[in-house]
């Protein structure tokens, strides 16, 4: 997924875009009923034409844009978009490759260039997202292996490599099933289990690790704007989705603000790294652009 932002910035800067990062949105500027702009965190306005936005819409109408921008019903709407991940990430610096049980060796193979899913059956998924339900994750998780510096050396010094583990399944309101405790004080412990479930499987996996990080629910929504750790910006449930995707009257890209624009995984067809919400808003904007509207 990083060569395909990289890919898309490199296209952006040819085009003569401008591209900035670590410039954190605080507020969309809205004049006369239309959006003009955005407020940065660091006090500085920057003005646009349109506002294009590729965050859950949840933080982009009920964070970003005034309530008194948006009539009652929409907030209301908005309110009941239903948001959460049952989703823990990690990603970890190793000193080797994992040795699997069922395929050994720690010499860059097939396998090791693949998405790798540790769940031995369904039964074994079920339990691990009742688990999470009852009590804030599973005992015995289910984990995603990733080992994206076997296909790209750049990732790691020659000899070591990196891992991105996707766990599942956790409860993204812990408070909420685990007596109070919250996910800044459960992190460890839970980050903890999935190297171990990996181990089970690949026994020199726990004494390879050389680092790691780990991203909870809450790590996810706010270093990145996940509400709920959600990734794909809203449960993708019938009633989330399509034309009523964020809600129902505005599942064509535009904002019930003039100039304001969603092109995210809130949006039709939802998540995963197609591509297509961008595309479709991108044509939407064209359209209105033509015709002088927005």
């Amino acid at each position: 997924m990083g060569a395909i932002t990289q890919a898309m910035a490199r296209e952006c800067a040819a085009r003569g875009v401008t591209l900035r990062t670590d410039a954190a949105v605080a507020r969309v500027v809205v004049k006369g009923a239309r959006a003009v702009g955005v407020l940065l965190a660091d006090g500085e306005v920057v003005e646009a034409k349109r506002v294009v936005a590729n965050v859950n819409p949840k933080l982009l109408f009920e964070r970003l844009v005034a309530p008194e921008h948006l009539d009652d019903d929409f907030r209301a709407r908005i309110a009941a978009y239903r948001c959460g991940s049952g989703t823990f990430r990690m990603n970890v610096a190793l000193s080797e490759l994992p040795d699997f049980i069922a395929l050994p060796g720690k010499t860059a193979a097939p396998h090791h260039g693949s998405g790798i899913i540790l769940g031995p059956s369904l039964f074994y998924m079920e339990q691990a997202y009742f688990d999470a339900r009852t009590s804030g994750w599973s005992k015995a998780p289910i984990v995603e292996v990733l080992l994206p510096s076997v296909v790209d050396d750049t990732l790691a010094p020659k000899g070591r490599h990196v891992a991105s583990l996707f766990c599942q399944h956790v409860h993204p309101d812990l408070p909420a099933v685990a007596g109070g405790r919250t996910w800044d004080g459960a992190r460890d412990e839970v980050a903890d289990l999935m190297i171990e479930t990996v181990n089970g499987y690949a026994p020199n996996f726990r004494a390879s690790v050389l680092g790691r990080r780990a991203l909870t629910p809450d790590d996810l929504e706010r270093e990145f704007g996940l509400v709920g750790g959600d990734i794909f910006h809203g449960a993708l449930s019938l009633d989330q989705l399509f034309s009523a995707r964020p809600v129902l009257g505005h599942g064509n890209y535009r904002a019930p603000i003039a100039g304001l624009y969603l092109c995210g995984s809130g949006t039709h067809p939802g998540g995963g790294v197609t591509g297509i919400p961008g595309h479709n808003a991108a044509r939407e904007i064209l359209k209105d652009a033509k015709r002088n509207r927005f």
